[in-house]
């Protein structure tokens, strides 16, 4: 039972990384500066300037990923560009298994990392939907996304 549940949970390595083959949804996601350049599960160190290393979608449209696998996680870190000191964004985020789709994150927040701990579920998607745009302009401008379990403590 123990090796089934390491399977399953992707050997606790980040389940979106661009390694497992994850599809992203090009339905109102630009990735800004060519896609291999601002793919939000690209191992690459990044580099983000006003062109350049980061994907984004506008006010009231999401941006979805795929898994390529049926994984349980109970974490999903976000990191969304300070493009300004001020820079704030109000989204929410959502996973869902077999179309049933449950929001694990609501908040207006700051820029920079943003850590989601839920309870343990199996997960096929994750959806960040852009419902309130940014300080800096309507889009909600993401730089990286992971997932995982985590053992929590």
């Amino acid at each position: 039972m123990q090796k089934k549940a390491r399977i399953l949970r992707g050997y606790y390595k980040d389940v979106v990384s661009f390694k497992q083959i994850n599809l992203i949804s090009r339905k109102n996601t630009y990735f800004y500066g060519g896609q291999l350049n601002s793919l939000i599960n690209r191992d690459a160190i990044y580099y983000v300037n006003s062109s350049n290393g980061y994907s984004y979608c506008p006010l009231h449209k999401s941006i979805e990923i795929f898994l390529n696998k049926k994984y349980e996680i109970n974490t999903v870190v976000i990191q969304i560009w300070d493009r300004l000191d001020t820079s704030h964004y109000d989204f929410e985020v959502y996973i869902s298994f077999e179309e049933n789709e449950i929001k694990i994150y609501e908040n207006a927040s700051f820029a920079g990392f943003i850590r989601i701990k839920f309870e343990d579920q199996l997960v096929d998607k994750i959806r960040i939907y852009n419902r309130g745009g940014s300080g800096f302009n309507g889009n909600l401008s993401v730089i990286k996304v992971q997932a995982f379990y985590s053992i929590q403590n």
